[in-house]
């Protein structure tokens, strides 16, 4: 059961706050997260089915940060085996797997692109794709035959590329948290909820002018990171 202490509405707040200009985007947030302000339609309770889908996601994602594990695994067994039709089946999954880990590390490398912020879970799917694809070139190079499938060796290879520059890339970044933040998804959710209400009411008050532009690029930032913002100077 998930739920929590039910604040102030976010859109109630946004109408009445005094807010100086010009805005500092980390301040606003973090008054958001401070005074606990609900978004429309969150009433606080327990919700269920949001559990239900969240441990959902969770399965969805333990599996593909284990996809190039996997694969490892797979490429070990088809040199255990003389059959060649187990071979192909064993090595053309695994190549499958070690897409699927190309995809979430390029994934993980957009997202680092858009916040330059650490992530231990990118940090967790870039070691394990890594050292995946060196144990895979091991198995590969001590077994006496040639296994199947042209497209195994390179998919191994990108895979593992990419996966040392999402570990690295997260390793020499900062941590995108900060004290007070919340780190749920749930809470994720909530508040990103309440900064896209709050804005609304601000740009109805005249008080924020942005683009479509800028608001996405609001929208897509984690809840704790809108200091960026102030940093950068802009939007």
């Amino acid at each position: 059961m998930l739920s929590f202490d039910k604040g102030p509405s976010a859109h109630e707040w946004a109408r009445s706050a005094n807010v100086a200009t010009p805005i500092k985007w980390g301040d606003l947030e973090e008054q958001i997260i401070s005074e606990r302000l609900t978004p429309s339609g969150d009433d606080g309770g327990p919700n269920w089915l949001l559990g239900v889908i969240m441990v959902a996601m969770m399965m969805a994602l333990g599996a593909f940060l284990l996809a190039p594990a996997l694969a490892a695994g797979l490429v070990a067994w088809a040199t255990t085996t003389e059959d060649a039709s187990t071979q192909d089946d064993l090595t053309l999954i695994a190549t499958f797997l070690f897409i699927i880990s190309i995809v979430v590390s390029a994934t993980w490398l957009s997202m680092w692109w858009q916040t330059r912020s650490r992530s231990m879970i990118a940090i967790v799917s870039g070691l394990v794709a890594t050292v995946s694809v060196v144990v895979t070139f091991v198995v590969g190079k001590s077994y006496d035959g040639d296994l199947p499938g042209d497209w195994l060796e390179w998919s191994a290879l990108v895979a593992g590329v990419l996966g040392l520059a999402l570990t690295i890339l997260q390793l020499v970044s900062k941590s995108e948290h900060r004290a007070g933040v919340p780190k749920s998804d749930r809470a994720q959710r909530r508040y990103s909820a309440a900064r896209e209400e709050v804005l609304d009411v601000l740009s109805e008050r005249g008080i924020v002018e942005l683009t479509a532009d800028q608001r996405h690029r609001m929208q897509r930032m984690r809840v704790g990171t809108w200091h960026k913002f102030d940093a950068q100077g802009r939007v």
